[in-house]
């Protein structure tokens, strides 16, 4: 069994025809934060996406001011909190290679890095560049992937069990090779779904994500997270912190904590 902590470097903001389909109207703003997750157990340390630094130079002033109440933190930090220095984390799943999820993988020179194949060799030929423009795909991480970190990369294909309790599931729906996550905790099965949704809402309103790669394979990994009925991690709604304000899942203290005041005694 594993415990997830989640880490949360702030508040962002993306537009509402990103997270939402244009057809459902919202088109406003959204509030968002930026969520990642650490994973421990069986003698690992597992790093699911990076984080992002310095969230704040992706807002313009205005949102800056209407959007932003806490300052943003780096993964360092967040990690150093947790007990956990860049170096002891020994595995990165990388959930897709968009520059939100993948920018601070330089970060960790003992990880074995996890991508699926697909989104790999998509992401890197030349001739997808009007898909992942310089601008949005900072090709310096990617850079350092194929130099640094060569020995360290492992391609998956579908859905394959990493370690004993933890599994990548090819989706395909956000990203040509995006993959979901799911952990094995004392409390229950957690999926961390990446961007097949940004919000709960998404999922729980059936409104599917405005910004994908392949429409019926959005819908499809919305109906996979359904049906297994698991602790679902969104990596850009707030609301993470507000279900789960422990910042923790599958502590046996905790869990022993509230069972007790469940229970009465």
């Amino acid at each position: 069994m594993y415990t997830v902590n989640i880490l949360n470097n702030g508040e962002w903001v993306a537009p509402g025809t990103v997270i939402y389909l244009h057809a459902f109207g919202r088109h406003d703003p959204v509030k968002i934060v930026q969520n990642f997750y650490l994973v421990r157990g069986r003698g690992h340390t597992i790093l699911i996406d990076t984080g992002i630094d310095n969230l704040e130079d992706y807002l313009t002033e205005e949102q800056e001011r209407s959007f932003v109440s806490v300052p943003s933190r780096t993964t360092e930090e967040l990690l150093r909190d947790a007990g956990v220095v860049l170096e002891d984390v020994d595995m990165l799943i990388l959930t897709h290679l968009h520059f939100d999820h993948y920018i601070n993988a330089r970060l960790f020179p003992n990880a074995r890095i996890i991508i699926n194949r697909r989104e790999w060799h998509y992401n890197l030929s030349p001739e997808n560049k009007r898909y992942a423009p310089r601008v949005g795909f900072p090709r310096e991480v990617f850079g350092w992937l194929v130099d640094e970190a060569w020995e360290r990369l492992q391609l998956v294909d579908g859905d394959v069990e990493i370690l004993p309790g933890i599994r990548v599931i090819w989706t395909g729906g956000h990203s040509p090779g995006h993959q979901m996550v799911t952990v094995e905790t004392a409390q229950g099965t957690v999926i961390i779904p990446g961007d097949e949704i940004y919000m709960y809402e998404n999922l729980e309103a059936d409104i599917p994500i405005g910004y994908y790669y392949n429409f019926e394979n959005v819908l499809a990994a919305m109906d996979l997270i359904r049906r297994m009925d698991c602790i679902v991690l969104p990596a850009h709604d707030p609301k993470v912190l507000e279900r789960y304000p422990s910042l923790k899942i599958g502590d046996p203290k905790e869990i022993m904590i509230a069972r007790t005041l469940r229970e009465g005694y």
